[in-house]
């Protein structure tokens, strides 16, 4: 086979719509679980440095929901006002 009948990857320039879909998405689940148990390690790491247990655990997880919730919607209306384009 020659090397000109090989595809290359500048040639396949199409992007399938379902895959940049399952990868945006999918780093939004990922950015939303990352957050949370961020959250969750830094507000226990906080109450054992203090002795607050558990209450600093839980307003860690509280705020990486939050955040993670805030680029979940951030997201969203972000993609609706581009198909509205």
């Amino acid at each position: 086979m020659k090397s000109s009948e090989t595809p290359s990857a500048k040639g396949n320039q199409k992007s399938d719509p379902f895959l940049i879909a399952f990868g945006v998405y999918g780093a939004v689940g990922f950015q939303l679980a990352a957050t949370v148990i961020g959250g969750l390690l830094f507000g226990s790491w906080l109450d054992k440095k203090f002795g607050t247990d558990p209450w600093l655990t839980l307003v860690g997880i509280l705020l990486g929901a939050i955040g993670g919730f805030y680029n979940l919607i951030r997201l969203l209306t972000w993609k609706q006002s581009r198909k509205q384009k």
